[in-house]
C-alpha cells in the first residue's frame, strides 16, 4: 500500500501513456468538432484520475501520525510495540492509508478512534511482511455492538464474532467488543479482527481454502499435507490449538494466524515445521518479535469490566 519513488515514476509513466493514446484516438478517429475540442480536458481529467490514488498515498504519508492514534497502537497493540522505530513509522503509514481508503460504520454502535485504529491495525499486522500487499476484496467494516447471526436469514446460523460476505467480498462484519478484547489479551491466540482479515488475505487469490496466494511452491505442498492429517486427527481433542480451527481449511489457517501474531511459541512448541511453514508464509518471524512468554494469560472472566467500555461486568453486558 505504500508508494515507493519507483512505484509513483511507474504510475505517473502508465497514467502518461493512457492519457496520450486516449487523446491520440479521440484527435485521429473522431469527426465530431465538439469532441475534438473536449479531448483535452477529458486527456486531463483522465490524467488525474489515474494518479489520484497514488498522489493522495504520498500526500498521508507526508502527514504526521495522528497523536491519538498512536496512543491507541501504545496502549493496545503488542505487535506494533515490538516493532523497532523505523518498523513503526512504516506501520502507522500503512494504518492511515488503510483508515482513509476503507470505510468503518458503526451499524447500532459508536465508531471512535479506538475501534478505527484497531481495526486498521488486525488489518496491517497480516500483510506486514508484504509491501505490495492491496486489499482489493474490501470496501467497508461494519462494527456491529455484540455478536451476531452468521447465517443469510435472520433466524439463521448461529452467533459469529466476525464474519467475511464470501459472495459479496468488499465487505466485514466484526463484533466491537470482541474487536476489543482480542487486543485486550494479546497472548491467548483469540484475536477476531487478525482472524477475519486472515479470511482476506485467502481470498485473495479468488478461492478461501487456508492456501493464500504467493505461497513458496516448497511450502505448498508440505502445507497442504499438515493441515489434511490436522483435519484428519481423530485425537484433536488433546491439541492446545482453539478447536474451532478443526472446522475447516479456511478455518485452520485463519485461527493460526491468530497464533502466529499472538502465540507464535506455542505453534513452534506444537511442530517446528509448522511454525516453519506459516513463518515462510507471512514473511514474518514472529516468535523472535514478540518474545512470548511462558506464562498463563489472564482470561476474561464473567466479573472483568466489559471491553466495550460501558461499566457493566462482562457477565451482565456483551457475554
Amino acid at each position: 500500500m505504500l508508494v515507493t519513488p519507483q512505484g509513483n515514476r511507474k504510475n505517473r509513466v502508465v497514467a502518461g501513456v493512457m492519457t496520450a493514446m486516449v487523446a491520440l484516438f479521440l484527435l485521429v478517429f473522431s469527426r465530431l468538432q465538439p469532441l475534438l475540442l473536449l479531448s483535452l480536458p477529458l486527456s486531463i481529467v483522465l490524467y488525474k484520475w489515474l494518479r489520484h490514488r497514488t498522489k493522495r498515498r504520498l500526500e498521508l504519508m507526508s502527514t504526521p501520525f495522528p497523536a491519538k492514534w498512536r496512543q491507541v497502537l501504545n496502549g493496545k497493540v503488542a505487535y506494533y510495540n515490538a516493532l523497532d522505530e523505523q518498523e513503526k513509522g512504516r506501520f502507522e503509514k500503512l494504518v492511515q492509508i488503510f483508515l482513509d481508503e476503507i470505510k468503518i460504520t458503526g451499524i447500532g454502535t459508536d465508531v471512535d478512534d479506538t475501534v478505527r485504529v484497531l481495526v486498521g491495525a488486525s488489518a496491517v499486522i497480516p500483510i506486514f511482511g508484504f509491501p505490495w500487499w492491496e486489499y482489493r476484496a474490501l470496501d467497508e467494516v461494519l462494527i456491529y455492538p455484540h455478536a451476531f447471526k452468521g447465517g443469510e436469514g435472520p433466524d439463521e446460523g448461529e452467533y459469529t464474532t466476525g464474519l467475511v460476505a464470501h459472495r459479496e467480498t468488499s465487505l466485514m462484519v466484526l463484533s466491537k467488543p470482541h474487536l476489543l478484547s482480542g487486543f485486550a489479551n494479546s497472548s491467548d491466540g483469540r484475536n477476531v479482527g487478525i482472524h477475519e482479515f486472515a479470511h482476506l488475505v485467502d481470498l485473495a487469490d479468488g478461492a478461501v481454502d487456508g492456501l493464500p496466494p504467493g505461497v513458496k511452491a516448497e511450502v505448498i505442498k508440505p502445507w497442504v499435507r499438515w493441515v489434511a492429517k490436522e483435519l484428519e486427527d481423530q485425537h484433536r481433542s488433546k491439541s492446545k490449538i482453539n478447536p474451532y480451527a478443526y472446522t475447516n481449511r479456511a478455518e485452520y489457517f485463519a485461527v493460526l494466524t491468530e497464533y502466529m501474531f499472538e502465540r507464535p511459541g506455542a505453534l513452534e512448541r506444537k511442530n517446528p515445521e509448522l511454525y516453519g511453514m506459516l513463518q515462510a508464509m507471512f514473511r514474518q518471524d514472529t516468535k523472535s518479535l514478540l518474545m512470548e512468554p511462558f506464562v498463563r494469560p489472564h482470561k476474561l472472566g464473567r466479573n472483568s469490566p466489559c471491553p466495550c467500555g460501558s461499566g457493566k461486568k462482562f457477565k451482565h453486558c456483551c457475554r
